[in-house]
């Protein structure tokens, strides 16, 4: 529908009384489209992230016990190790008291025992770090079985909460294509110079149009004259604020206002 064309800031004076009205509360059901198509489109872009942290989760839990099962394997090859190392003390064991026979000296002698004794020790000291090491395989043993069925249990969780974020993302970019599709229909009933100067607004303030909040505009807080306030409740063109350009209405009696304005948005001009 083409009308009303927007002049004076403070005064858009309409192609008729009936015609600046009509265009008044197409603007008003515009926004308020506009805005729960920004609500939607901020729960929708938040989807993709919890859908991370999820995974985040999950993946935690996996990590943990991945780490369960690499330390495991990394005492399994230390016992392998230390088991080696008490072969070789054994051969070593085996050779030195082999040579007891060709000994010739007490001094000789005595080095040979000191050095059998050293050699037991180490025998002695490899067994206890063994089953040391066993013991602490033995833990983490029983930390992977219990650790298995919380992963399958976290896993589980993840994939039902994945699921169901999904279905969030899927109903709300069905309801963004109804929202869009109703804004695509409302600005076909809307003056292109309408269009033009709400986007333009907009662009600047957050929002392009405003209740008033008893004597002040209720996007930018300013006090009207009340000449301005007067027209805005009872003539018929349309009126903007002088101080942010937002096009003012009047609330009916008993109609809450709209979700009130980013304070960001809304500073005086």
């Amino acid at each position: 529908m083409k009308g009303a064309r927007p002049s004076h800031p403070t005064a858009l004076l309409g192609k008729n009384d009936m015609e600046s009205r009509h265009q008044l509360v197409r603007l008003r059901e515009y926004q308020e489209v506009e805005r729960e198509i920004a609500e939607l489109e901020e729960h929708a872009r938040a989807i993709p992230k919890a859908l991370e942290a999820i995974e985040v989760e999950a993946e935690a839990a996996r990590s943990e016990q991945s780490g369960l099962e690499n330390r495991r394997k990394e005492l399994e090859r230390e016992r392998m190790r230390r088991e080696s190392d008490i072969e070789a003390e054994r051969e070593r064991m085996r050779k030195t008291q082999g040579k007891q026979l060709e000994v010739k000296t007490n001094k000789e002698y005595s080095a040979l025992l000191q050095e059998i004794e050293g050699v037991k020790e180490n025998i002695d000291r490899l067994e206890t770090e063994i089953l040391e090491l066993m013991e602490e395989s033995e833990a983490i043993e029983d930390k992977i079985d219990e650790g298995a069925g919380r992963v399958r249990k976290k896993e589980a969780e993840a994939e039902n909460r994945k699921k169901a974020k999904r279905a969030e993302l899927a109903a709300l970019e069905e309801r963004l294509a109804r929202r869009r599709n109703d804004r695509r229909h409302l600005s076909r009933d809307i003056d292109d110079d309408w269009t033009a100067n709400y986007n333009r607004i907009k662009a600047v303030r957050g929002w392009a149009v405003s209740p008033l909040n008893g004597n002040s505009c209720g996007g930018c807080h300013q006090l009207l004259m009340p000449q301005l306030i007067h027209e805005i409740k009872h003539g018929d063109e349309i009126k903007s604020c002088p101080h942010c350009m937002r096009i003012l209405y009047a609330l009916a009696e008993g109609e809450a206002p709209a979700e009130a304005v980013n304070p960001a948005e809304s500073s005086p001009a």
